[in-house]
């Protein structure tokens, strides 16, 4: 493990991640075989809402700083034949990869855990305590599971290893499998942009006509739209990597989203709100199914997260307009 100012950093935000996981838990447990009434539960409910709120935003932090780290040790691997954040992956690809998409799992489960908790503020009843509580501990595991992911990574063995990284792009015999363009639906390069674009503004159109137009929660309508969503959340993926990425680096063959992200100081934090946008929206079906018991709250709560998204969104298009155009 390379012990430097972004690494203990992480470290740090872990271990406080780790307490966290570890009061969620015992909360769930005096709230489970305490058997007390809900009246009591409201003032656990209040602490353990509290914890939540910290882990997820630490998690957050966290994933920011795995992106910084990544970058932090380019040098450190550089005789490795590394050249930036994507050569540091793909020295130990599995475990970087295991660390990078529990990430997003554990997070959108607490932002869904969230909304729940968020439509019942202010309103009487508590129709969703019971349900939190049971819910919070899968939930805590699912997260340590994440920090897990991330801790065998840091001090997982990397000197060994050894990567052609972005050189293998000058070389056309080498040429590696991720600095290939990708086709979808039959569409490269500026097309991919053009499609994100035009993607993204649809689906905040469709993000602020349902929040102004109260439009009623149901499976019917959320599902489709969180499958759109999710489409849209992959198409990202394409066209940060093959279209933003050459324009806004200066490199035609550059085509990497772990320098653009890493390296840029306004596309690195859109990159990650744009996809705590993506993983807000999938509280929307959850919100849907349990709607009976509070109507009034999943539905104030459905609306804030289709403005936050839709504000979201258009930031990122902002972004890359200014970055590409």
């Amino acid at each position: 493990m390379i012990v430097d100012a972004r690494t203990i950093a992480l470290l740090f935000v872990d271990g406080l991640s780790a307490l966290l996981i570890g009061g969620l838990c015992v909360i769930a447990l005096v709230a489970r075989f305490g058997r007390r009434p809900a009246a009591e539960l409201e003032g656990l409910a209040s602490l353990l809402a509290l914890c939540a709120a910290a882990l997820l935003a630490l998690r957050i932090v966290a994933w920011a700083l795995f992106f910084l780290v990544l970058d932090g040790y380019v040098q450190s691997f550089a005789p490795n034949g590394v050249m930036c954040a994507f050569g540091v992956v793909q020295l130990r690809p599995e475990l970087a990869h295991a660390a990078l998409w529990a990430k997003p799992v554990a997070i959108g489960a607490l932002l869904v855990w969230w909304s729940l908790a968020y439509a019942e503020q202010g309103r009487t009843g508590a129709a969703f305590l019971r349900l939190r509580f049971a819910a919070i501990a899968p939930i805590a595991a699912l997260v340590a599971l994440e920090v897990v992911c991330e801790m065998n990574w840091l001090g997982a063995e990397k000197v060994t290893a050894s990567v052609t990284c972005c050189s293998a792009a000058l070389d056309p015999r080498r040429l590696e499998s991720g600095f290939r363009s990708t086709a979808v639906l039959g569409l490269s390069g500026a097309a991919i942009l053009t499609g994100l674009l035009a993607c993204k503004l649809l689906l905040i159109g469709l993000c602020v006509f349902a929040a102004r137009a109260n439009a009623v929660l149901k499976l019917s309508w959320t599902l489709p739209f969180l499958a759109l969503s999710s489409a849209i959340a992959l198409l990202d993926l394409v066209a940060w990597r093959d279209a933003v990425a050459p324009r806004a680096l200066g490199l035609e063959f550059h085509r990497c989203a772990y320098e653009l992200v890493t390296r840029s100081i306004a596309l690195g934090p859109v990159a990650l709100l744009t996809a705590l946008a993506h993983l807000a929206l999938f509280a929307l079906p959850a919100l849907a199914l349990l709607q009976a018991r509070e109507p009034v709250g999943t539905q104030r709560a459905a609306q804030e997260i289709l403005r936050a998204a839709a504000l979201l969104f258009a930031t990122e298009l902002i972004a890359l307009c200014v970055h590409v155009l």
